[in-house]
């Protein structure tokens, strides 16, 4: 322990007095040991941390398998035949996400994110309430009455943690619910931070529930102790293929897929995550070849002082473990600064991060980070130390007391030299992603997403739970010419869902005279149902035939307008105007065909176009409008002050029902910048690493070049002395510096192969081969080590041979 001590004083002192060396490498350690603590902190809390149930991995989120080999989640009636079906389907648990008006006396009602699920839902999750009792299976039922089950977020911040809220109501939606349990805090059902739930109390009473193509049921089972997921999946799909044999016709019994819950709420950024994570890992590993360069060239210039160490008695493993010790105290004290830095980028990160990420707000540098930052800081001083001491410590006594002896270097430009092809290769391979990101997303700008979402004000709005029928189409309709007379505006759109904001209940079609033109269970189109100025309001372009307008109401004919490639699809060479088709849900009335609109990208430009048929919402039969018409979506297009314009619409809404929350509000710029908005933050942070890597190597290379000049002084004045010109000596360095860029980019470029499967999936418009980024970016690599050479190249043209031969 003494002889440790002695160590880290002497190593303590020494680095302090090589200010600068000590000052640069500790820089270069921060900058990778922080930029992977913020993104380790990112995978820790997105990916890693634990769901807040019991023995999440027992828990699956079981989907029916189709005909065409998608999967989708449950109908009502698929949900209750499985359920028949017993074995591991008897306890099988139902989850839909829904939002709530919750109101106080005196208040204006708030907008509040929750769900509906089945009373097997929570117990299969395994967490019981702090206060109260899960709901019981006779509450779970249609007609029992209403009752609620309340997050530890919402008691505490609405109701100041009343004990003796149990048992008493709250008014939801216009009506009393009975509160039965307060649940744990931190507790949401998979990332949706839900602040209350009721009971599904699903019943097969001839609305849209009964409609076995009216998918929306998320199920989960858990599985019994000794049951692996292979196990279940043969289980299930024997009965899906038994519920198939007694009903032929319905899209269930197909098979079954069965998903982590990992799978399910992080597989989507999973990916991204990752890629990011081996970007910063690799910064961390440019960083540490900077450091070891240090090191190896301060070795060096110790040659001296460890030769004296050596002559005084000091063997060659004490002389090694000295050199760790420098070197583990660099990484220690460069990963503690690193750590004040992740905490800046982290900010940053969190700043920009793009809405969809689950778990984000929990991300924190919290103490498995703190320990994992000391055991890189501590394995990076080991790894990048342990060759630069060995080094250093293989010295000739003799010749290194030699007062007029240059220091030797022997075998230190082949260790330097392959440090920096290898930082250069890595640099490389990052800034071929960033390029392929760059120019991918450059190809997404310029995608068509066939409306116009300029000047386009968006907000959601949900009728009183009190109307029913064609009231609730003539609330939305008063809203809607309300708004319209609002000063400035110049069209008002209601729809179910407006582009790039939720996604519409599947819905097969029947096009009348035609087969079917798709595989049972597959859908073709989507329940668009939309008003009269929705096509003039997104300035969705009619190709044939008319929008809807003021003669369609609830009781002309029905009619329908269908996208392009749904024209293409089912009328190709036709006209299908005058066409009739209607969605595949009982009661739902033949649609005349009265437009064809341009194709829309609902999902946003990365994602295929999907064939869609729009219906007019007034026209939809009363056995589906609750489903569509609890809430909708308001489009105003205006040019006048947005916020002035709210608080004008705010005012115009109140003057039909003070009670009704307005909520979403955005631009329909937002809604495109925000579909896009995950691709973004990974380019972000992939083009800032990769920015980081390039100067870290630039840096590099400018330290080999600039030691490698002081150390041939003696040869270049020679050179010079003899007849060389600056252009020559300039030359020289240059070339020795060009040739380690180009194996560098070489080797980066062979690399950047083996990761164009990883890469291919983040693409959109072109391959991880393109020809253009693989050109490029080797000509931008050695232009900025060129750059970096040139400096210290510059400086050897200048030596005066006189003062040169006169220091040697």
């Amino acid at each position: 322990m003494e002889t440790l001590l002695q160590d880290l004083r002497y190593g303590t002192r020494s680095l302090l007095k090589s200010h600068r060396f000590t000052l640069a490498a500790v820089l270069t350690l921060a900058f990778g040991i922080g930029i992977n603590a913020a993104m380790f902190s990112v995978i820790r809390s997105v990916l890693l941390a634990p769901w807040p149930v019991k023995d999440p991995s027992r828990l699956l989120v079981v989907y029916q398998r189709q005909a065409n080999g998608a999967s989708n989640v449950f109908s009502t009636r698929d949900f209750l035949d499985w359920k028949q079906q017993g074995g591991l389907l008897a306890n099988m648990g139902a989850y839909l996400p829904r939002q709530f008006n919750l109101s106080s006396a005196g208040e204006q009602p708030d907008r509040i994110r929750g769900g509906q699920v089945s009373y097997e839902t929570l117990r299969l999750l395994g967490v019981e309430p702090v206060l109260g009792r899960l709901f019981t299976p006779a509450e779970d039922v249609a007609g029992s009455g209403n009752f609620v089950i309340l997050s530890s977020a919402l008691w505490r911040a609405r109701y100041h943690a009343d004990p003796h809220l149990i048992g008493q109501a709250i008014q939801i939606n216009g009506s009393p619910y009975n509160v039965v349990g307060i649940m744990p805090a931190g507790f949401d059902i998979f990332g949706g931070q839900q602040l209350l739930w009721a009971p599904l109390q699903l019943t097969l009473n001839g609305g849209f529930s009964s409609s076995p193509n009216i998918h929306w049921l998320q199920g989960f089972i858990r599985l019994p102790d000794g049951v692996t997921a292979k196990q279940a999946r043969a289980q299930l799909d024997s009965i899906a293929a038994r519920l198939h044999r007694q009903d032929p016709s319905g899209d269930v019994g197909f098979g079954v897929d069965l998903q982590s819950i990992d799978d399910v709420y992080t597989g989507q950024v999973r990916p991204a995550l990752l890629m990011l994570m081996g970007c910063v890992a690799f910064v961390l590993l440019i960083a540490c070849v900077n450091v070891a360069n240090l090191l190896l060239a301060r070795g060096s210039a110790r040659r001296r002082e460890i030769a004296i160490r050596s002559a005084l008695g000091a063997s060659r493993v004490r002389v090694v473990r000295q050199l760790l010790t420098e070197s583990v105290l660099l990484a220690f004290t460069g990963g503690a600064l690193g750590l004040a830095f992740a905490f800046l980028v982290l900010r940053g990160m969190l700043a920009i991060h793009p809405p969809g990420v689950p778990r984000i707000d929990a991300v924190t540098i919290d103490t498995g980070v703190l320990v994992l930052s000391l055991l890189v800081s501590i394995l990076v001083g080991v790894l990048f130390g342990l060759a630069p001491a060995i080094d250093a410590a293989r010295i000739d006594v003799n010749s290194s007391l030699k007062e007029r002896e240059a220091p030797s270097a022997h075998g230190f430009g082949r260790q330097r030299s392959i440090l920096v092809i290898a930082e250069t290769a890595l640099a490389c391979v990052l800034l071929i992603g960033t390029g392929l990101a760059l120019k991918s997303l450059w190809s997404l700008r310029t995608v068509q997403l066939g409306f116009n979402p300029a000047h386009v004000l968006t907000f959601r709005i949900a009728a009183p739970q009190t109307l029913t029928g064609q009231q609730l189409s003539n609330f939305y309709k008063q809203i809607a010419d309300r708004v319209r007379a609002v000063p400035g505006v110049q069209s008002t759109a209601v729809a179910r869902n407006l582009p790039l904001s939720g996604g519409d209940p599947s819905m097969p079609i029947v096009v009348q005279g035609k087969q079917p033109a798709i595989a049972q269970g597959e859908f073709v189109t989507r329940l668009r149902a939309v008003g009269d100025d929705y096509f003039r309001t997104l300035e969705i372009p009619i190709l044939n035939g008319r929008a809807f307008n003021e003669h369609d109401s609830a009781i002309s004919p029905a009619v329908a307008i269908v996208s392009q490639s749904l024209a293409r699809r089912y009328w190709p060479g036709e006209n299908p105007i005058g066409k009739q088709l209607k969605p595949n849900y009982k009661g739902s009335p033949w649609c005349t065909v009265v437009g064809v609109a341009a194709d829309v990208r609902h999902w946003g430009a990365d994602q295929d176009i999907e064939p869609t048929a729009y219906y007019f919402y007034p026209q939809i039969s009363d056995s589906i409008r609750q489903l569509l018409e609890a809430d909708m979506a308001i489009a105003v297009r205006s040019n006048a002050n947005q916020s002035d314009l709210m608080h004008s619409i705010r005012a115009a809404v109140a003057g039909i029902d003070s009670n009704v929350p307005i909520y979403q509000v955005q631009t329909m710029d937002s809604l495109v910048s925000d579909s896009g908005s995950l691709r973004r933050f990974d380019l972000s942070l992939l083009g800032a690493f990769s920015s980081l890597a390039l100067a870290l190597a630039a840096i590099g290379v400018y330290a080999v070049m600039a030691y490698s000049v002081s150390q041939r002084t003696k040869e270049i004045g020679i050179r010079i002395a003899l007849g060389a010109h600056s252009r020559n000596v300039l030359g020289l360095i240059l070339k020795q510096g060009a040739t380690l860029a180009v194996t560098g980019v070489i080797l980066g470029v062979a690399a950047s192969f083996f990761l164009r499967k990883t890469m291919d999936s983040f693409l959109y418009g072109l391959s991880a081969n393109d020809p253009l980024i693989l050109s490029v970016v080797p000509v931008i690599i050695v232009a900025v080590v060129l750059l970096a050479c040139y400096v210290p190249a510059r400086r050897a043209s200048k030596v005066d041979p006189i003062i040169a031969l006169r220091c040697e």
